[in-house]
């Protein structure tokens, strides 16, 4: 009995394998130059915020700039007194001073307040209606003067003869309903003495009964 051999007959060439490939050049006209390595992008610097995609991370109220300082009062200007001056057919009208620092005031107006003692003054002398009419009215009338009057400081002989027939009067402003609201504001001490040291007369327009 023969036995057949299971071995392939034939030529026998081993394990293929395929040769390798020969490196793809392109063609060019001369010699290649050597190109330079492409530097790595530069890494962001660290911030301490983790790098997620919420922009919101990192936030910080230490950086929010500070509110503005305050520099004036929000309150109203209620209650205050409102004066009108009358001097020969113009008139002029104010309320009373109430910002922060006093206001400023024509020198004769000032020199004669600084002259008060404390008995005629308050804590808010140079700030009624009834100075600031005053001292505008004579600040009009010193900066109205010739340039040759102007040479020199205005007397008060000047300032009495430019408020010459003035009449001054106040009355209270308050809120709807008040009321005190519309009459007659009594001058304090040391408007009443400025009035009469300039000739303003003051006037109570409220009508008498008899």
């Amino acid at each position: 009995m023969t036995i057949m051999s299971a071995t392939q007959t034939g030529p026998h060439r081993g394990p293929q394998t395929e040769p390798p490939a020969p490196p793809h050049t392109a063609p060019h006209d001369g010699p290649r130059t050597p190109t330079a390595p492409v530097p790595a992008p530069a890494a962001a610097p660290a911030t301490g915020v983790p790098a997620t995609g919420d922009p919101r991370v990192g936030w910080s109220t230490a950086d929010t700039p500070h509110a503005p300082t305050l520099r004036h009062r929000r309150d109203g200007i209620l209650p205050t007194v409102g004066a009108a001056l009358s001097v020969r057919g113009a008139t002029l009208t104010c309320t009373a001073a109430r910002g922060e620092e006093p206001p400023a005031l024509h020198p004769l107006v000032q020199d004669f307040l600084d002259t008060l003692t404390s008995g005629q003054r308050d804590r808010f002398t140079g700030r009624c209606a009834e100075t600031l009419l005053i001292s505008r009215h004579i600040a009009a009338a010193d900066a109205a003067r010739s340039k040759r009057a102007a040479r020199r400081p205005m007397t008060n002989g000047e300032a009495r003869k430019a408020l010459k027939q003035a009449k001054l009067t106040a009355r209270h402003i308050r809120e709807d309903g008040d009321p005190l609201h519309g009459t007659f504001a009594t001058p304090c001490r040391a408007c009443t003495a400025l009035s009469a040291h300039f000739g303003v007369r003051i006037v109570d327009p409220t009508p008498t009964h008899h």
